[in-house]
C-alpha cells in the first residue's frame, strides 16, 4: 500500500490526513500551528508506524 500524505488549512491551524490508495482517510492529524511542525508530525508517523506494536484495549 502506498497511502498519501495531504496536508490542508482548516481556518487558523494546519492539519494534515494519511489516506488509501482508494482515496480513504485512514488518519486524520491533531492541530499544528505551521506547515513545520505538521511536516514533523508525519515524519513522526513515518518514523514509528511500520515497528508500532497493535494493543488490543477492547
Amino acid at each position: 500500500m502506498a497511502g498519501r500524505f495531504e496536508i490542508y488549512r482548516e481556518q487558523d491551524h494546519f492539519r494534515f490526513r494519511l489516506t488509501g490508495d482508494d482515496g480513504a482517510t485512514l488518519v486524520t492529524s491533531e492541530p499544528y500551528e505551521d506547515k513545520d511542525t505538521t511536516v514533523a508530525g508525519i515524519n513522526g508517523i513515518r518514523d514509528c508506524a511500520a515497528s508500532a506494536l497493535i494493543t488490543d484495549l477492547s
